[in-house]
């Protein structure tokens, strides 16, 4: 989503059997929201009383996102320049641990 919207193709995001009926404002909108909600800062992020308010609102003007946290990137070795594999890469090097029960 963040790729497409950089590059002003936001509405590629919509599913295609949406788009005959869909509203594309409507679908900019809550893409915009959506990534407002990934901002990397925290406290660049609305909370949910203001995204209500966003995604209920007539007005087009929405602040613009920021790059958020966690986006695909390709990996930046040497190697990886050969191949077309994404890898996922964290700006905060957060680590996701799952603990199994016994």
């Amino acid at each position: 989503a963040w790729h497409l919207w950089k590059v002003g193709r936001a509405l590629d995001f919509m599913d295609q059997t949406l788009c005959e009926t869909c509203n594309a404002d409507e679908c900019l909108k809550c893409v915009n929201v959506g990534l407002l909600c990934l901002q990397e800062d925290p406290n660049e992020r609305p909370n949910m009383s203001n995204v209500v308010f966003m995604l209920g609102s007539e007005s087009n003007t929405l602040p613009s996102p920021k790059e958020p946290a966690f986006v695909m990137r390709r990996c930046p070795s040497s190697r990886a320049s050969t191949s077309s594999k994404l890898e996922t890469f964290s700006r905060n090097d957060l680590t996701v641990t799952l603990e199994n029960g016994r």
